[in-house]
């Protein structure tokens, strides 16, 4: 069964260098806010949200599913890398050459444009990065994952802050982006060759074709998570240009943390859960339930908190970013939604339904611009905020219902219950206290919170030590010896 310690553990190598990389991109992002106008920094975010959905579309879903497969056969992990990286590099080649062609043919304007070219030369060595990241999630080392992503990311900071700092252009800044791309893939492949696994390519052609198949479902959701996330951004920005895309942009990065959260949580459980699903699906239950009620436990009272900080935490970016509190409050009450998404998504694709899976990740992808259309209009940015809400409801809804009629048939709508009344007195309390200052209203707040979780009893002591509970011995890719493999 997934150990809880074993979770956190990997959890927390992702999650803490995410963290920094974040707290050091928040400097970047409110400095480079300072000295570039709403325009070109709307621009530069442009870019970047569009190189991450290039990026998903090339990666075909490859990256979930290889790190499923490698779980299930890792005794044949030789093989199943070269496939891997052999249509991770064909794919992006491919997506690399159409993208050029769409951006020549569109001639956007020439700081977009150079933009926008190396925004396609980095793709080519995420496909790389792709590649390496299954073999690490398969594997569990975490560590390395996250590791060299902050080495890539932070030298891009760190060049990007000597080029604004001297006056540079933020084509120039895109190179230093490319660059750290390259840093980044190289020391990628270098650990996985001498740690991990070598990469045999003595295959046949068909068996590539064949890879492709299976991984269209895990494409399509891939695709249609990045859409339903960012679809709304390219909205904002047809309809209100790239100054209000550079005040969505920056409530966005105070939010991604937050959905960093449910990736990593869903990448920490993945191996696991898949081992145990193969092996013995009645664990799986078990431990799919604790992880809803831990998820009930812990994301109302964050989306109270951020609600609560909005404010303060928006007060640092300069004049022309005043509208970023009521996005960031909007945004955040997603997070309860998505974290259940997570629990389900991974459900349905290490129990074969992961056609059942992109479907529901397409209801958002649909949902969020469709919907982005008809508020933009009227309450700009933050109309793009409430239509990925309103679409993130919609997906978990069909979600849901899916592995209720397949795999858990039980709600966990009853888990919410009492955590929803805790979370209700601490805002309650939060609000109260908010007029004497914001960082006391959010201390107070979690306090009462966690009087109300004892007094109404929502967790027992005995479920929190089953979570932690000593793991089986584990194998060289810390998977259980019992669910070990080979095809």
């Amino acid at each position: 069964m997934i150990n809880f310690r074993t979770v956190l553990r990997n959890s927390s190598y992702l999650l803490g260098f995410r963290l920094l990389s974040r707290l050091l991109s928040v400097v970047f992002l409110i400095y480079a806010a300072s000295k570039l106008t709403p325009e070109l920094f709307g621009t530069l975010s442009f870019t970047l949200v569009t190189l991450e959905l290039i990026n998903s579309v090339g990666d075909l879903g490859i990256t979930r599913y290889g790190a499923r497969e490698l779980v299930r056969f890792w005794d044949d992990r030789a093989k199943l890398a070269g496939k891997i990286l052999s249509v991770q590099v064909v794919t992006s080649l491919v997506v690399t050459a159409a993208g050029l062609l769409i951006v020549l043919a569109l001639n956007p304007p020439a700081v977009k444009l150079q933009l926008l070219i190396l925004a396609l030369a980095s793709f080519f060595f995420y496909s790389i990065i792709n590649t390496t990241e299954s073999v690490f999630i398969a594997s569990q080392k975490f560590f390395f994952s996250a590791l060299f992503s902050f080495i890539g990311r932070f030298s891009y900071m760190v060049f990007g802050l000597i080029v604004l700092a001297s006056g540079g252009s933020i084509v120039l800044i895109m190179w230093g982006f490319l660059a750290s791309v390259i840093l980044e893939a190289l020391l990628r492949i270098a650990m996985v060759r001498a740690r991990i696994t070598s990469f045999s390519v003595r295959f046949p052609t068909h068996e590539l074709l064949t890879m492709l198949r299976l991984c269209f479902p895990f494409a399509v959701a891939s695709v249609a998570s990045v859409v339903t996330f960012r679809g709304n951004m390219f909205v904002l920005d047809l309809l209100k240009g790239d100054a209000e895309v550079g005040v969505f942009n920056a409530a966005f990065s105070m939010f991604a943390p937050f959905v960093w959260i449910g990736i990593i949580f869903s990448s920490t459980i993945f191996p696991g859960l898949t081992a145990d699903f193969t092996n013995d699906p009645e664990a799986a239950r078990a431990s799919c339930w604790k992880w809803y009620h831990l998820i009930a436990l812990v994301s109302l009272p964050i989306a109270v908190t951020v609600s609560l900080l909005a404010g303060t935490l928006t007060g640092f970016f300069p004049a022309g970013y005043e509208d970023i509190k009521p996005i960031l409050i909007i945004l955040i009450w997603s997070v309860p939604i998505t974290l259940i998404m997570d629990v389900d998504f991974n459900i349905l694709q290490v129990s074969n339904q992961e056609s059942v899976a992109a479907r529901s990740v397409v209801i958002g992808a649909v949902g969020s611009p469709l919907l982005s259309f008809a508020l933009v209009p009227f309450i700009g940015a933050s109309g793009a905020a409430a239509a990925l809400l309103i679409a993130t409801i919609a997906k978990v809804i069909y979600c849901r219902y899916q592995v209720r009629q397949s795999f858990l048939n039980r709600s966990v709508i009853g888990l919410f219950v009492r955590p929803a009344i805790a979370t209700a007195v601490m805002g309650a309390a939060g609000l109260i206290a908010l007029r004497l200052n914001p960082w006391f209203a959010a201390f107070l707040s979690l306090v009462v919170f966690a009087i109300m979780v004892v007094a109404l009893k929502v967790v027992r002591l005995a479920e929190i030590k089953s979570l932690f509970s000593k793991p089986a011995a584990t194998g060289g890719n810390g998977v259980d010896e019992k669910y070990r493999k080979v095809p």
